[in-house]
């Protein structure tokens, strides 16, 4: 095959592509979405060739986990952090201070 055919089978496919395949900010609201319900299947299969093919929108989706992971264990605390981190005399002091302030 000529590297002439090549170059024209390349910029087809990517032609093919950029019609049938949701753009990047698509995506990245469709990934968003899928975290928060489920989509039906047509719409995940879309995210996942798109997510193959783009290596921007596969680090967006990996960093979205991080930060769902990162933040479930602070959206459902068994405790404050702060206040068991305080003593007694501390949490005291914090309080009489807020309460000076207007």
């Amino acid at each position: 095959m000529g590297s002439n055919l090549k170059t024209r089978l390349r910029r087809g496919m990517m032609r093919l592509m950029g019609r049938v395949m949701p753009s990047c900010k698509e995506i990245s609201e469709l990934v968003s979405a899928s975290m928060d319900g489920n989509l039906p299947m047509r719409r995940r299969l879309s995210i996942r060739f798109h997510i193959l093919m783009c290596s921007f929108c596969r680090r967006y989706e990996k960093q979205l986990l991080l930060l769902r992971i990162g933040t479930k264990h602070y959206a459902e605390p068994d405790e404050n952090p702060v206040e068991a981190s305080l003593s007694a005399a501390a949490s005291e002091r914090l309080k009489r201070a807020l309460e000076r302030k207007p």
